[in-house]
């Protein structure tokens, strides 16, 4: 939760601020408040209202031209989750890693970063003590998430089988691996399994090997996915640190990794 020491509302303020939350929630955008008063104001001078909105506490910017409403019942407050913030800041993106096994009941850290997977680059930003990451993907691979109702806002989250996938895809170290074949392990039944491997056929020759190797680890059968790779004679690296080839799926995997 953000908390701000905040100043008092003009008469005018309250009644903008309490018209735009019944109108939009409490998440605005520029446009939004221009529109309630246009009559009175240009858009300059709209600016210079907004900014003394945000220099009072009552509206907290989350990016350009986009503010929560701070909660006027507990004062200057702002009780938005970490995953609205995420979609709020890139609503092209879905919330995937750590943060959607979380959603999906799978992990229970409390966690200072969300990773989001988007179309646009690869980069991150903090708002208050929270960190928040986006890694791009290809066209292809922006699918298999649902939209959640978070806060009044439309979340998009990644399935629980893209999820894995994602780590598989974007995070091959040794961390990450552990933490796919410790979930997959513990909640096999909640994963769907032969959805999990279609999925997968979109992904690299290597992110179907990793997969392989995982499935074979935790004794969940492969063999629909293995035909889809052993025509394949190169080879594969599953970590940077791999060193321990595997003759069926022709991967170096980590050697920890399979003790």
């Amino acid at each position: 939760m953000y908390k701000k020491n905040i100043k008092s509302l003009s008469t005018k303020e309250l009644e903008l601020i309490e018209k735009l939350i019944i109108d939009h929630g409490n998440v605005v955008n520029f446009d939004m408040i221009h529109k309630k008063i246009e009559k009175n104001y240009n858009k300059q001078k709209t600016k210079n209202f907004v900014s003394n909105l945000v220099k009072k506490g009552w509206l907290v910017r989350i990016k350009k031209g986009v503010f929560v409403i701070s909660d006027i019942s507990s004062r200057g407050s702002v009780n938005l989750s970490q995953l609205s913030i995420a979609q709020i800041i890139y609503d092209n993106s879905y919330i995937s890693f750590e943060a959607a096994l979380q959603y999906h009941g799978f992990f229970d850290q409390y966690l200072r970063i969300i990773t989001s997977v988007g179309q646009r680059r690869t980069y991150s930003t903090k708002f208050n003590d929270w960190i928040f990451k986006y890694i791009k993907c290809k066209k292809s691979l922006f699918s298999d998430y649902k939209e959640y109702s978070i806060d009044g806002q439309l979340v998009k989250i990644a399935s629980k089988e893209k999820t894995i996938l994602d780590f598989l895809t974007y995070r091959r170290n040794l961390y990450e691996i552990d933490l796919v074949i410790e979930k997959i392990k513990n909640y096999e039944k909640e994963f769907d399994i032969k959805e999990l491997i279609e999925m997968s056929k979109r992904c690299s020759v290597s992110v179907q090997r990793s997969l392989g190797v995982v499935l074979d680890l935790v004794g969940i059968n492969s063999d629909e996915l293995y035909k889809t790779v052993k025509d394949n004679k190169n080879y594969s690296l599953m970590t940077s640190k791999s060193n321990k080839f595997n003759a069926k799926w022709r991967i170096y995997v980590d050697s920890k990794i399979i003790k």
